[in-house]
């Protein structure tokens, strides 16, 4: 196992005074690991100039060392390398208060971070992480991509981890050098396989295709993984909507999330990844006792499906998708933390008053879950949600499951 291993001291302190102390911890270390760095740390400028020299990104995992308290300002910027940390403290110059805290920025960051204070336990923790990288390597070293801006109304919306920011300029370049035979042909197949196509007009469909291709080439040119994009600025821009780009990618087994919401397109991501699932990403239209209801104009084309008008607009081409009954799972991720609930896929609605896709829920105890949730968007999926759940505390989210 490959260890990259950093030590921090203050700027106030002498590296000499620290230089033994930090051999015998290398030394040690050796014996078990293949380890990789030791530089000793004491400013932001420290750590650019070894960022610069070794590649952490190829290591399995990372130990922070702060050897005096006032490191945390450069060790937390470790967290853009995204390798499974253990953090050492020990109980001497507020090295172990030091160390608290950077570990805790680290979990903010969904980085998997462990606190130890002894050579025993840092082993243990290593090898534990070794045991689970299958697991995370996945999470770890995902490549999104946010197209354009998150939507102004998404007022909870966080998001630490790195992600791939691509202007609706450059969307707009890609766009602009597409054509309408390329649209139309993305297309063409869907529309004929609709079973019913109200508002949209040829027009319509070939610019919803020529989104289509632009997504497709910037998902291939940027490595990405999967992709949100703030579909909304599109109105203006090419009186036009992703929707049905998005609903194609997410048939195809590529995450796409509405409205800039990187929280949404995560939880896709985990989903399609790990359970080779696609999500239903959709607003909370109404509820009741033991019911809610999920409302998007947007929806993964896997089952019976008509072709539509984005519903606030009018404009471009929504889906009102069929899903089908059975068990599935809501989930909503903000930041850190989760919530997840199981579920029963009762039926489809077709109201003219909501998003074009609407799919009925039995909740048990709708009314506490609503009240315990973390926000509008929520994430359907047909997997289970204990399993899910599970898979979400290990890979560092806090999960509360209802």
């Amino acid at each position: 196992m490959r260890v990259g291993v950093v030590f921090g001291i203050s700027e106030l302190a002498s590296p000499r005074v620290f230089e033994s102390k930090a051999s015998k911890f290398l030394t040690e270390l050796s014996k078990e690991f293949d380890v990789a760095g030791g530089f000793i740390l004491s400013s932001k400028s420290d750590f650019k100039k070894v960022k610069a020299e070794v590649n952490f990104n190829d290591v399995d995992a990372l130990v922070l060392y702060p050897l005096t308290g006032g490191t945390e300002g450069f060790l937390k910027e470790f967290f853009v390398f995204r390798r499974p940390t253990v953090v050492f403290g020990d109980p001497f110059n507020n090295s172990l208060a030091a160390a608290i805290e950077v570990r805790e920025y680290l979990r903010e960051r969904l980085v998997p971070s462990t606190l130890v204070k002894n050579m025993n336990e840092l082993k243990a923790a290593l090898l534990g992480y070794e045991d689970a990288l299958e697991v995370l390597e996945p999470f770890l070293k995902m490549r999104l991509g946010l197209i354009g801006r998150v939507s102004p109304w998404l007022v909870n919306e966080r998001f630490d981890l790195p992600y791939t920011r691509i202007s609706l300029k450059r969307f707009c370049e890609y766009y602009g050098k597409t054509s309408d035979e390329e649209g139309w042909n993305a297309v063409e197949d869907v529309f004929e396989g609709a079973v019913e196509t109200g508002e949209p007009g040829k027009e319509d469909l070939t610019r919803a295709g020529r989104i289509f291709v632009a997504l497709e080439r910037i998902l291939k040119d940027y490595r990405l993984d999967g992709f949100t994009i703030g579909c909304f600025d599109l109105i203006g821009k090419l009186g036009a909507t992703p929707c049905l780009a998005l609903a194609m990618f997410n048939a195809r087994g590529i995450p796409a999330a509405c409205e800039g919401e990187l929280n949404s397109l995560l939880g896709m991501y985990i989903l399609r990844r790990y359970f080779n699932e696609p999500a239903f990403m959709g607003n909370v239209a109404d509820f009741g006792e033991d019911y809610v209801v999920i409302a998007h104009c947007t929806a993964p084309l896997l089952w019976r499906y008509r072709l539509r008008s984005h519903f606030e607009s009018g404009i471009g081409v929504g889906v009102d998708v069929e899903l089908p009954n059975g068990s599935a799972s809501l989930l909503k991720i903000r930041g850190r933390r989760a919530v997840v609930a199981g579920v029963e896929v009762v039926g489809n609605e077709h109201s003219e008053d909501r998003c074009r896709t609407q799919v009925r829920v039995r909740v048990e105890d709708a009314p506490e879950f609503l009240d315990g949730t973390l926000g509008n968007h929520h994430l359907l999926a047909y997997v289970d949600s204990e399993e899910l759940a599970d898979l979400l505390s290990e890979l560092g989210f806090e999960v509360m499951l209802y």
